[in-house]
């Protein structure tokens, strides 16, 4: 797994680079680099706490998953929130860039709950190695969420690292902090790794398409 890490991390930083040169600092590449730095950031945190073991594993992983789901949904309402019409702009009034954002929360958050309790069972049923976990539950949600864009343009998957590291921002953390309470003589089935991304993908899936459904019901799609 050392090697798979060391090719993705800089697979990962050369599409960082290669978007960045080539679009510069619009507001796709300003969302990334706004998670970048929340998983930078609360990477040192975890990094500076006391290692130890939550006393409610379940709710520690889920409220710290969702929290950071809600901060990542932020940093995309600049670019390419779940509707195109929540997309807060330059110059819109407090009031409305707000109205968007708990609106896109609102609809996503629920969402975030079951893709977050899926990963819980997962890995208290299959024995993910840190970096599998990493790798695989990002590859998943990254696949989930851009399907129809990946479908569109199979070219894209090249940059995919570029997509992955916005979930890390959302999913790693909450990992680190439960990691510990995790049970012994979990399964080691070759079929994890799928596992992990059919499920993220099929939870993207389902559950995009009900809130999308949702939202053309009340008539904001």
């Amino acid at each position: 797994m050392r090697w798979v890490k060391w090719i993705y991390l800089g697979w990962a930083g050369l599409t960082y680079l290669l978007t960045f040169w080539i679009r510069g600092l619009d507001a796709d590449n300003g969302t990334h680099l706004a998670l970048l730095l929340v998983l930078a950031s609360t990477l040192a945190f975890v990094s500076r706490r006391p290692a130890r073991v939550p006393r409610r594993p379940y709710a520690t992983f889920i409220a710290a998953g969702v929290l950071l789901a809600a901060v990542g949904e932020g940093c995309y309402m600049i670019s390419k929130p779940f509707l195109p019409s929540l997309l807060i702009t330059a110059g819109m009034p407090a009031a409305q860039m707000l109205r968007n954002y708990g609106v896109d929360l609102l609809f996503t958050l629920p969402v975030y709950v079951v893709v977050f309790t899926v990963i819980w069972r997962l890995i208290h049923r299959f024995n993910y190695a840190r970096w599998e976990y990493i790798l695989v539950f990002a590859l998943g949600q990254a696949l989930g969420d851009g399907n129809q864009t990946f479908l569109h343009a199979p070219a894209l998957l090249l940059f995919l690292p570029y997509v992955m590291v916005n979930y890390h921002a959302m999913n790693v953390v909450p990992y680190l902090l439960i990691e510990g309470s995790l049970p012994a003589g979990r399964s080691e089935s070759r079929w994890r790794l799928v596992a992990g991304v059919a499920a993220m993908v099929a939870v993207y899936l389902v559950g995009g398409a009900i809130i999308v459904g949702i939202a053309r019901a009340v008539g904001l799609a």
